[in-house]
């Protein structure tokens, strides 16, 4: 049944992805932005704060977050917090009072921390580190929500134009690829294809609780450079030290880059929902293409 769908972060590129696959599935998009916009589907202005309108809309999907893959500061970790535990609060404050029935909401596998080889589905419990607690926060942040909520704990995404992808391919391109530290930290990915499709298939079902976004073949950083560098037909020789990402990148290398997390998407595939980039090789080859 077609519905009316808020995308808070519709600006942003996996917004724009996630809009354009909804109209081409028969429902009609919403989509909020911090300043005016206009284009395909009605657009309306929030800025994060206070009560947004949420009239006509049947579900929401928050998509809001400033990227986690810069050096942290206490200036950007209170960035990291407002964009996402605080707007949070202040959307579901909005859910409740236009009796809004769904909201998918928008969640990281840094939930998990760093876990060397265990596998992870959706109800391992949360690490204590930095990004674990946020992303606690964060999914804490929907508690007071009347309406059903799903949480959409997503890995790396990678997808053309992509900013994890367009940083990678750019470094790989030039032949300066490698793994990062050992390589042995297992990273949890997934193709834009079924980051968007396992969003709809989320709406669709009105899955509720924990959703780990990402493809079923879990992979190490040492595989993944292997392949990247094989589909490139570049070199990997080169590999950046623990110690100088950590230098260089502070917190965000010790928890994100150099963190293992051998996420399974448990909920996804045993409510059938059928990838269409499963495994890395394929995925690779599409991107390189």
């Amino acid at each position: 049944m077609a519905k009316t769908i808020g995308i808070i972060g519709a600006s942003g590129w996996l917004g724009k992805h996630l809009a354009a696959a909804l109209k081409g599935s028969g429902h009609s998009i919403v989509g909020f932005s911090r300043s005016q916009r206009s284009g395909d589907h009605e657009w309306r202005v929030w800025d994060g704060k206070g009560g947004v309108d949420l009239s006509g809309i049947d579900a929401v999907i928050n998509l809001a977050g400033e990227a986690i893959d810069q050096h942290w500061s206490d200036s950007t970790k209170r960035a990291f917090h407002e964009s996402r535990v605080v707007l949070t609060q202040e959307l579901v404050k909005s859910i409740n009072n236009h009796q809004i029935p769904y909201l998918l909401n928008a969640s990281a596998v840094g939930y998990y921390g760093d876990r060397e080889n265990d596998e992870l589905p959706e109800i391992e419990p949360a690490a204590e580190n930095y990004l674990a607690q946020l992303c606690v926060d964060w999914e804490a942040a929907t508690a007071g929500a009347d309406s059903k909520v799903c949480l959409l704990r997503t890995g790396v995404v990678l997808g053309k134009e992509g900013r994890a992808w367009v940083k990678i391919s750019k470094i790989f391109k030039l032949g300066l690829g490698g793994k990062l530290g050992a390589g042995k930290q297992w990273m949890p990915w997934i193709h834009l294809a079924d980051e968007i499709g396992a969003i709809l298939h989320c709406l669709e079902m009105e899955i509720e609780g924990a959703v780990n976004l990402v493809a079923p073949e879990s992979v190490t950083n040492a595989a993944f450079t292997k392949a990247l560098g094989l589909e490139m037909n570049r070199p990997t020789i080169f590999s950046a030290p623990a110690l100088i990402l950590k230098l260089a990148l502070g917190d965000f290398a010790e928890e994100g880059l150099l963190a293992s997390q051998r996420v399974i998407p448990q909920v996804l595939l045993e409510s059938g929902y059928q990838f269409k980039f499963p495994e890395i090789t394929n995925t690779l080859r599409e991107l390189c293409a």
